[in-house]
């Protein structure tokens, strides 16, 4: 739906009352077909009237009269009836016990209403006696079985049209709500894109006039923000240059002073002079440390927006952590012990941030163990509740970290205490490191070891 979608804009109001028609109109035919249906069927006799019992009790009622005996045959189906004596003696008949008496009663008021829902109706035979038939004004079916084992007609033609009804108006709201539902995907679609920042999509158009509104303003929206982040991130790129070429820029005179007082400690000075020379290249060696750290900072930032992720297998990834540690272990001269168990699976991640992060760790573990330590590196497989991890651990030699250590070792510039405090340490190494894991979907475990010192876990999430 990126493309313009031209023509007269539909509204909610509109298309709400395009359903309502639809829906009455829904309506109203289920009413026509089911008095059709009951048209029908009063036709081809298979449903009788509700006055059929009256209407067959006044077609047999000369036959009643004149019989000498009256049987159940000569009344319509459904029928009871009772014969007396002039005087009221009971005779015969299928009326209950206790009815014999009350129908008697109501033959000599003259009322034809029961106590229920029933009719009497009265008859004066040609013979002295009188016959008393009950009968009720109701529809029934014509064939037995279904008058047996279904409710009446009517009610079920009302139970019919509820059921009908229901149905209908879950069907249509359903339709309803599955068009409004794919109108409204759109926004859904636009806003997830906003969220996540990627800006560089088709402006959308929907065929309802309020949605295409919202849409527009999401489209002014995401104009405005890709304005003003574009011009964030070339404010930021332009400070970075700068600060980069600054920090290029002072190499220069370090360079030039430094190789001066070298050529000065190596030529005849006073005690006092020899002093001076050795304050001055240890400031020079400070300045250094610090461009180095900035640089460091510098190349974090540029790592957030140029990473490229790639599937690599775990046992390659184990192979390049090794060899970054046995690189970093000859550069240091400090002795690093690898236990890599059997791996398998493979791992979305880049590979250049978490060999990063792997190196200001284990870095940091050889700055904070004594002279004569060892640092222990284990790789291996661990089964955690979200799933599988390629698990890398450092333990160092070192005093450890203290609880304060634990809660804030990852804030930037974080220097700790004076136990785990040096001063070429700026509180970016385990930051950087947990910075470039989260990158790539996993976490950092930071704890100290069971005996001393202090243990770094890399969580990679095996996919």
């Amino acid at each position: 739906m990126s493309m313009e979608i031209k023509g007269k804009k539909k509204t909610v109001t509109s298309v709400f009352f395009r359903y309502a028609c639809f829906y009455t109109a829904g309506v109203l035919f289920l009413i026509f077909l089911l008095f059709l249906i009951w048209f029908v069927l009063e036709v081809t006799g298979e449903i009788l009237p509700a006055n059929h019992m009256e209407i067959r009790l006044n077609e047999a009622a000369d036959q009643i009269r004149k019989a000498p005996r009256i049987t159940k045959e000569m009344l319509p189906e459904g029928c009871i009836y009772g014969v007396y004596e002039g005087d009221g003696s009971w005779l015969y008949g299928t009326f209950p016990s206790e009815e014999i008496k009350q129908a008697w009663e109501k033959y000599q008021r003259n009322d034809i209403y029961t106590h229920g829902s029933g009719y009497y109706r009265f008859f004066v035979c040609d013979s002295g006696e009188v016959c008393i038939a009950r009968y009720e004004i109701r529809t029934q079916f014509q064939n037995g079985f279904l008058e047996k084992f279904l409710p009446s007609p009517d009610l079920l033609m009302v139970c019919s049209f509820i059921v009908l009804f229901l149905l209908h108006t879950v069907l249509m709201s359903r339709r309803f709500g599955k068009y409004m539902k794919n109108r409204l995907v759109v926004l859904n679609e636009v806003t997830a894109k906003i969220r996540n920042q990627n800006l560089e999509f088709e402006e959308e158009h929907s065929e309802l006039k309020e949605v295409d509104e919202v849409l527009n303003s999401l489209n002014q929206m995401r104009e405005a923000l890709k304005a003003s982040l574009y011009r964030q991130w070339s404010l930021e790129k332009s400070r970075e240059e700068q600060i980069a070429a600054l920090a290029h820029d002072i190499k220069t005179p370090l360079t030039v002073i430094r190789g001066n007082g070298e050529l000065l400690a190596e030529a005849e000075l006073g005690k006092e002079e020899r002093e001076y020379n050795q304050d001055i290249l240890q400031s020079v060696s400070m300045i250094e440390e610090y461009l180095v750290t900035l640089n460091e900072i510098l190349a974090e930032d540029e790592g957030e927006s140029g990473v490229q992720n790639q599937t690599i297998s775990c046992d390659a990834l184990l192979e390049l952590f090794m060899e970054q540690g046995r690189l970093l272990s000859s550069a240091r001269q400090y002795p690093v012990v690898f236990d890599a168990k059997a791996v398998h699976g493979e791992v979305w991640c880049s590979v250049s941030q978490l060999l990063r992060a792997f190196n200001n760790i284990l870095s940091n573990a050889m700055d904070y163990s004594p002279a004569k330590g060892e640092i222990k590196v284990s790789l291996e497989i661990k089964r955690e509740h979200k799933g599988e991890y390629l698990v890398i651990t450092v333990v160092d030699e070192g005093p450890g970290f203290t609880a304060q250590d634990l809660k804030h070792a990852t804030d930037r510039f974080y220097q700790g205490d004076d136990s785990r405090s040096r001063k070429n340490h700026y509180g970016i190494g385990l930051h950087t490191a947990e910075k470039f894991v989260r990158a790539q979907g996993g976490y950092l475990a930071i704890e100290n070891a069971e005996n001393h010192g202090a243990k770094v876990s890399i969580f990679v999430q095996i996919h």
